[in-house]
This record gives structure tokens, C-alpha cells and sequence, in this order.
């Protein structure tokens, strides 16, 4: 013991300073040295050993996982404590530690600070503020560096996906192609601008339906069809608004007017049902966390797919461009459209910006549409977590900025979708399509929601 006391007198002065001679020979007589190899772990992330440890010789790696990755946080040498965050109380630890090279170091577990007298322990926990203080100053200035290094690269993110877009108003190739997209029928366009406005009472709606014997058709023959399997035939439109209510009424028009526009091919049909789980689950959102209007965001979600078809429309024409025409050509293409259709200017500039939670937060969005987008946003979260997808596969990088704005910061987007959204829409699924309703009654059945 002599003899290590002797060789290790510089880490005993630094690392214990304000002690007296025998307080230190308390120490080294109750801590237990160790050796250990290049290489040789001293502690592991997750375990809860409260045990610190001061270097005596050597040199001690401390590493942390980053994104599946060991980082390395530092590098302690003679005199240095390590591991103190985990003796201060019994949480896992957040680090790994090995040695990079031969080292010694002194183990100081909670029963040997147990065994020392007061005077001894006074400066021992002193040390360890200290070291508390340093360590969080050290985290805020690397917290600083890291924000500052956060905002360039989401600007140069944002620079990249928005700088150079083509102007398409300009374009003639793809002004041809909306130009000779059907315009949306009179019938869907009424409805739409009535059923905008919050609060439309049913009598109303059923009396505009009434007034309109196109509209009229449309509903009664959509309604009767096996799209939503009602057992039963429902010949009273006042009946159908009150079964399935004033959302759904307007979404099965301007569904129906929709497709009046569009080729009736698999590929659009494959779309109008996506666009319709999104119509649905981005109204409920609304309706839970109590932002936004449920109707907007309900027609948002089912227009908000229509580039999709316009681009199919362009690449069928111009085959040369299908390299060219990404999710944000299609998104504005959508935009384009509804504006043609002279649809509200709110629903057009959701359409175009839906794209933009992928890479840019929220603030970088118009405060106007902003709520819409980020419901439009989680709705397909949600959407990819019902389809099977994990928290994983998503694409999440600004999620929790995105979950702020609707109050669910510290919220997993599993259980916004499991625990929020299936049970609101589990209790009206009998107003549902067919294929809507399967989806949901597929979640409930594999543990989504406990009824």
C-alpha cells in the first residue's frame, strides 16, 4: 500500500486536494485498486454499480453510444474521477469506460464513502459538486456548438430541397396537363365552400343536397353502394346526412366529384383510398387536440394527393421528365390544380407545403397553414404505424417539433395513433367505407386499443 501511495502521489494531490495524510490513508485503505488491460472494460452504459473511479496511471476512454455508434466523450488521465455521475445515485449509466491503453485505477464504491467520518467525506462530496458543475458546464457549451451547427445544417437542408424549383405557373408542359384535368363539378364545389365553414347544421346540408338533383344522385347512389356495405338501403338524404354525419357527407361528394375528374384506372383508386384513411385520421387529430378546422384539414387530406396524378398524367405525355418530378413537383402540381379548381387559397398552399416537414421545422412554414401541415403530417405517421411500420422506419427528424405545436411534445407518435386516433375513430366506423373500416377493425384486433 506504501508503495502505491508513493508511486501515485500526483493523482492523490490532484484528485483529492484538501485532504490531510491520514484522511488519504483512510482512502487508499478502504478503496480497492485495480489493473487493467488495453481494452479492458471499467463500466458499461446501463449498469447501476455506484462505484467512481480516480485514474492513478494510464489512460481511461469514455465512450457513448451515438445513433448505434460509439462516440467518444472524453479522455481522463492521472488524478481524474470517473464515473462519479453514477455513484451520486443509483441510475443506469449513461457511458461506457475502458482503458486505451495499461492503466490503474482506485474503485470508490458507496460503502467505502459509507465507512468515512464526516471530516472526510465533506470534501470528498465537495469534489463531487464540483465535478457536477464542471460537467454541466461542459455539456452546455457543447450544447451551444451543437445548436448552432443544428440551425446551418437545417438551413442548407432547406436551401437544397426549395432552392432552383422550377416555376410551374411558367411551364407550359405542365399547364397543359392541369388545363385538360376536368374541372371540379358544380355540385362538389358548393358543398365544399358551405361545409368549410364550422357549424353548418344538418337541416342545411340536407336542404342544399335536396335543391341539387345531381347532387342528390350522387349521394343516394354512394351511399347504397358496396363502398360503405350498409345492410340496409337508405332512400331518404336527410337519413344518410344524419347516419353519417356532415364531415362524412362532404367527404363522400368531394370524393365523388373528384373522381369525376379523374381516369378511373387502379392507380388512382389506390390513391383516393390512401387519401381518404388521411382525410379521416388528420380529422380526427384535429378533433382530439383541438387545433385546427376538422373539415378544412378533412378536405386537405383528401386533395392532397392529386399530384400524384397530375405527374402520372405528365410522365404518360413527356416520359423524358419522370427523373425530374419529385414529391415536391408533385405537391405543387396538386396546388396548382386546386387552385384551378378555385378552391380555397389555405387549402391549395397546405397541399404544396405538405412535403416540407421531411426537412424543415415548422417555423420555416407560413404561420397560416402551419396547423394544417403538420396535421397532414402526422396523419401519415399515423397512417404508416397502422399500416405496420414502427417509430423507426419513420421519417421523424423534426416529429417532436412538429408534435409540440399540437401539445404532444413528449408523446410517441405509436401511441398518438394507438391510443388517440383508433379509439375516436373505432366509435364511428360504422360510418366508414368499407375498406376503411377493416383497417381500423385489423388494429383493434392486433392490440391497438383495449375496448
Amino acid at each position: 500500500m506504501h508503495q502505491l501511495r508513493k508511486e501515485n502521489q500526483k493523482a492523490r494531490s490532484s484528485a483529492f486536494e484538501g485532504l490531510g495524510e491520514n484522511q488519504l490513508n483512510t482512502i487508499y485503505r478502504l478503496a480497492t485498486p485495480k489493473t487493467l488491460e488495453k481494452g479492458e472494460i471499467l463500466f458499461r452504459e446501463g449498469e447501476t454499480d455506484q462505484t467512481l473511479y480516480v485514474v492513478l496511471e494510464g489512460e481511461i476512454r469514455v465512450v457513448r453510444n451515438l445513433q448505434g455508434q460509439p462516440g467518444t466523450i472524453s479522455m481522463m488521465h492521472r488524478g481524474a474521477w470517473v464515473g462519479e455521475f453514477g455513484f451520486t445515485g443509483k441510475m443506469p449509466r449513461t457511458e461506457t469506460a475502458f482503458a486505451s491503453k495499461p492503466s490503474r485505477v482506485l474503485a470508490i464504491d458507496k460503502a467505502v464513502a459509507d465507512a468515512l467520518d464526516e471530516k472526510t467525506q465533506l470534501p470528498l462530496f465537495k469534489r463531487l459538486c464540483l465535478l457536477g458543475s464542471l460537467r454541466n458546464r461542459d455539456h452546455a457549451l457543447r450544447e451551444r456548438k451543437l445548436a448552432v451547427k443544428n440551425r446551418q445544417l437545417i438551413d442548407a437542408l432547406f436551401s437544397a430541397r426549395t432552392k432552383g424549383k422550377p416555376d410551374y405557373t411558367a411551364s407550359q408542359m405542365v399547364q397543359g396537363v392541369i388545363d385538360k384535368v376536368p374541372k371540379l363539378p358544380a355540385f362538389a364545389s358548393t358543398l365544399a365552400y358551405k361545409l368549410l365553414l364550422e357549424g353548418t347544421p344538418l337541416k342545411e346540408v340536407s336542404e342544399t343536397i335536396k335543391a341539387d338533383p345531381a347532387l342528390v344522385g350522387v349521394v343516394m347512389k354512394t351511399i347504397n353502394s358496396a363502398f360503405y356495405g350498409f345492410h340496409k338501403k337508405i332512400s331518404d338524404v336527410h337519413r344518410a346526412v344524419v347516419l353519417l354525419g356532415v364531415n362524412e357527407i362532404y367527404r363522400l361528394v368531394m370524393g365523388a366529384g373528384v373522381r369525376r375528374t379523374m381516369p378511373d384506372t387502379p392507380y388512382f383508386r389506390t390513391l383516393h383510398y390512401h387519401s381518404l384513411a388521411i382525410s379521416y385520421i388528420a380529422s380526427a387529430l384535429s378533433q382530439r387536440a383541438q387545433h385546427g378546422n376538422p373539415a378544412q384539414i378533412a378536405t386537405i387530406g383528401l386533395l392532397h394527393d392529386l399530384g400524384n396524378i397530375v405527374a402520372k398524367l405528365l410522365i404518360e405525355k413527356y416520359p423524358a421528365v419522370e427523373m425530374l418530378v419529385d414529391a415536391q413537383h408533385r405537391a405543387h402540381m396538386g396546388a396548382l390544380l386546386l387552385k384551378r379548381w378555385n378552391l380555397p387559397d389555405v387549402v391549395s398552399q397546405s397541399v404544396a407545403f405538405q412535403c416540407h416537414p421531411e426537412f424543415t421545422p415548422p417555423a420555416k412554414l407560413p404561420p397560416e397553414i402551419r396547423i394544417n401541415v403538420t396535421l397532414l403530417y402526422v396523419s401519415h405517421l399515423c397512417y404508416d404505424i397502422f399500416q405496420g411500420l414502427s417509430e423507426d422506419d419513420l421519417t421523424t427528424v423534426f416529429q417532436d417539433e412538429y408534435l409540440s405545436l399540437l401539445n404532444w411534445g413528449k408523446i410517441s407518435v405509436s401511441n398518438i395513433a394507438q391510443k388517440f386516433v383508433l379509439p375516436d375513430l373505432i366509435m364511428k366506423r360504422l360510418a366508414f367505407p368499407v375498406f376503411f373500416r377493416e383497417m381500423l377493425e385489423k388494429n383493434l384486433q392486433t392490440g391497438g386499443h383495449d375496448t
